[in-house]
């Protein structure tokens, strides 16, 4: 289904688009190999949460080939780290190669494993952590992201409408219910103040309390 009209989606998108050559590069890859990114639309909201927040230390769970890494680095200017999740080797050697390119790549730093594992080994307190691993784990993520967080500190997550399949509460899929499930929990939370943006397929921002 479509989210938004059509036609301002198209405006949205006329507007979002980036100025930065390796970006639009890694937005006609990922047309090509139909794999899923976040799109200039989320890729500018988070900029600007990373530059309104004053973010320095950013974690990625899931990074695919680092297009959303790309825009926070950006972002977070010189000194800052942006820690990148993958499970694919190939994906985060692309994701590097992307980034120099880009001349961010001093600011990243890549991590090879499941997401959730990642953030449960490299410590110390982030600013932002932006969610993007399979659906049906969402629910897993708010402890452990909680608790990553700084106060203040911005849980952002992605795909929260889902297509528009959590609309159908008979739908039971996997993958569904996750992304139900998280969104749930955290408009539950009292460690958390969320609103959910109708933004390309949907996204949370939670706030720290």
């Amino acid at each position: 289904m479509d989210l938004v009209d059509p036609d301002v989606d198209r405006y949205l998108h006329g507007w979002a688009s980036p100025d930065d050559a390796v970006l639009r590069e890694m937005e006609l890859v990922a047309h090509e190999r139909n794999f899923p990114i976040v799109g200039p639309q989320v890729g500018r909201l988070l900029a600007v949460l990373a530059r309104a927040s004053g973010a320095r230390r950013v974690l990625e769970l899931g990074s695919g080939f680092g297009y959303s890494a790309y825009w926070f680095a950006r972002a977070i200017g010189e000194g800052g780290e942006v820690v990148l999740s993958e499970r694919s080797t190939e994906r985060a050697d692309e994701a590097r190669e992307y980034l120099t390119r880009g001349g961010l790549v001093d600011r990243v730093r890549s991590e090879i494993g499941d997401a959730l594992e990642v953030l449960d080994r490299v410590g110390g307190e982030f600013d932002i952590v932006f969610n993007d691993i399979d659906k049906e784990r969402y629910p897993d993520v708010l402890e452990p992201a909680a608790a990553a967080l700084r106060h203040g500190g911005v849980l952002i997550c992605d795909n929260m409408l889902w297509y528009g399949t959590v609309l159908d509460e008979d739908n039971q899929d996997p993958t569904t219910t996750g992304v139900r499930a998280l969104t749930r929990a955290l408009y539950e939370s009292p460690d958390f103040e969320t609103v959910l943006l109708p933004v390309r397929d949907g996204v949370t921002v939670s706030v720290r309390r």
